[in-house]
């Protein structure tokens, strides 16, 4: 549900100097969008910005020159992370072919066609069938395959954190879910930096008519370590188990949260593998996204009961 984007930089300095391509441009990229810009052609997201700034209009104090720099700062602060060398720099549509042919990227953006069928111009991305089109709410089935499919741009991209919320995060079928994405998050990295693995799911009391409880947050990672054959031994995990706390928000919706965006489904992590059954996989939109970070990540909302 997201994608890695190559920029040309001359693009932002058309979009700075058109008030249509100036306003779109903060509601189509970035963090609650599909479109997720790369780092291409730096490593970071400080060289990055240096490098688009000193490409930029000489004088920053007209509009374009504002509007670039705005662009430029919101650009940056959600990119997707590529390791490649700073030092080397040339023609920039030359270096992207090298560059795409090596480890490929989603899409390209640039002024002008080139020779890859990934190729949008700012000519051909609003047409109907242009492949710039993504959708941001998509049907899945409840298999490992199918969900994976929308998750596994998130686990590649992510570098800082990969966030699990499920009130049901302790169950069998979450805990084999949550394994398979460990033994995937290797696969076509594009650094090697791994994010932290965290899990947050709701305390259960069980009872004659509410059946078993769920477990401490220790015996839960204990078994994804278990069962999780060849982890990474400089994956970091970090298991809460929370609780509701009086006055507080309720613990209900399931999602799944990097630096880079959301997904919400309706039945969360606990696939079936079962091909008749469904969920909805929905893109979170910014704001969401900040209230749900804010809520269980940055500063948490709920009592932990336990932690591991």
């Amino acid at each position: 549900m997201i994608y890695e984007y190559a920029l040309e930089p001359s693009v932002l300095s058309d979009w700075a100097s058109d008030n249509r391509e100036y306003s779109s441009f903060f509601r189509e990229y970035g963090l609650g969008t599909p479109r997720i810009i790369s780092s291409f052609p730096k490593s970071n997201s400080r060289r990055l910005r240096g490098y688009l700034l000193a490409l930029g209009p000489q004088n920053r104090e007209t509009l374009e020159g504002r509007r670039y720099e705005e662009i430029v700062l919101f650009l940056v602060d959600c990119i997707v992370r590529r390791g490649v060398p700073d030092a080397h720099e040339s023609v920039w549509r030359d270096d992207v072919l090298v560059e795409h042919q090596r480890v490929p990227f989603d899409f390209i953006l640039a002024s002008e066609l080139i020779n890859t069928k990934e190729i949008i111009t700012p000519r051909t991305m609003y047409d109907k069938s242009s492949i710039w089109n993504h959708k941001d709410q998509i049907l899945i089935k409840r298999t490992t395959s199918s969900f994976f499919s929308v998750l596994s741009n998130f686990l590649r991209f992510s570098t800082k954190e990969f966030v699990i919320i499920d009130p049901y995060g302790w169950t069998i079928e979450s805990i084999e879910f949550i394994c398979f994405l460990i033994r995937s998050i290797s696969q076509n990295r594009l650094v090697e930096d791994l994010p932290v693995l965290k899990i947050f799911y709701k305390e259960k009391n069980g009872s004659k008519n509410s059946g078993i409880g769920s477990p401490g947050s220790q015996h839960v990672k204990d078994q994804i370590i278990n069962k999780s054959s060849g982890l990474l031994s400089n994956l970091e995990i970090e298991v809460f188990e929370l609780k509701e706390l009086n006055g507080g928000d309720v613990f209900h919706n399931r999602c799944i949260m990097t630096e880079h965006g959301g997904v919400i489904t309706g039945h969360g992590i606990s696939v079936t593998d079962d091909e008749c059954h469904t969920d909805e996989a929905i893109l979170m939109s910014r704001d969401i996204y900040n209230k749900k970070w804010q809520q269980f990540v940055e500063d948490n909302r709920f009592e932990i009961v336990s932690r591991a």
